[in-house]
């Protein structure tokens, strides 16, 4: 199902495209610095705001943690989205590797990326204690949030220029991960059918509920956006 040659290609296409190596590499280069910035700048914060930072770490790794999935679904985006413009997704779709195996081919590195990235950022931000279980989870539903906007760009852009606008509006969902903070509870409800709410809270709280809630609206909202991809390409 695979295709060695496809995946080769893609390389080619991310290194060629400076627009999409730049949000392909530029995760590591933010781990990096928002580490840097994390042993720095608590104590400030603590002495002249008298702000323990420590309080609200669930949530800084909570948005690093969504970077990655948005840069990543992006750049999956952007690769799709040359393909519409070459035609040749209408091409694949029609040979032996079909639609099923496009998707296969088209995401596999986008997905493989954001495990490798996830984990990392465990490695190296280490603010939270997050146990591998935990992280493993976490790391699959960001994953299938990377297929998402991948897909959502895919679906409701034309061309790279109106999909790199969207991406914009798309990196809006990260917001709902702190819908905790404000303390208002319609917020928080409406937080909660999006994707990105459920990160804080396996974080926070790696509860049964809270896994079985997470997996289902990632679930769900992939079951959409595949639904219209199957729907409306055929």
């Amino acid at each position: 199902m695979i295709n060695c040659e496809h995946v080769k290609a893609d390389y080619k296409q991310i290194f060629r495209e400076k627009i999409m190596l730049l949000l392909f590499i530029l995760p590591v280069i933010l781990i990096c610095l928002l580490k840097i910035i994390l042993i720095i700048t608590p104590i400030y914060i603590e002495k002249y705001f008298n702000i323990d930072i420590t309080d609200y770490h669930s949530y800084i790794i909570s948005v690093i943690f969504l970077m990655i999935p948005s840069m990543i679904g992006t750049v999956a985006g952007f690769m799709m989205l040359d393909d519409k413009d070459g035609k040749i997704f209408e091409l694949m779709s029609i040979t032996p590797i079909g639609r099923n195996g496009y998707l296969y081919n088209r995401l596999l590195i986008p997905i493989i990326i954001t495990f490798i990235y996830s984990f990392l950022i465990r490695l190296v931000i280490g603010i939270a204690s997050i146990s591998y279980g935990t992280m493993l989870l976490i790391s699959i539903l960001l994953s299938i949030q990377t297929i998402i906007i991948g897909l959502i760009m895919f679906d409701i852009a034309d061309d790279k220029v109106k999909g790199l606008t969207y991406a914009k509006g798309l990196n809006i969902i990260m917001i709902f991960g702190l819908a905790d903070l404000l303390n208002n509870e319609s917020i928080v409800y409406i937080a909660m059918l999006f994707p990105s709410y459920w990160i804080t809270r396996l974080i926070k709280s790696p509860s049964f509920s809270n896994i079985i809630m997470s997996l289902c609206i990632h679930l769900l909202w992939l079951f959409i956006i595949l639904g219209r991809f199957y729907k409306k390409k055929k």
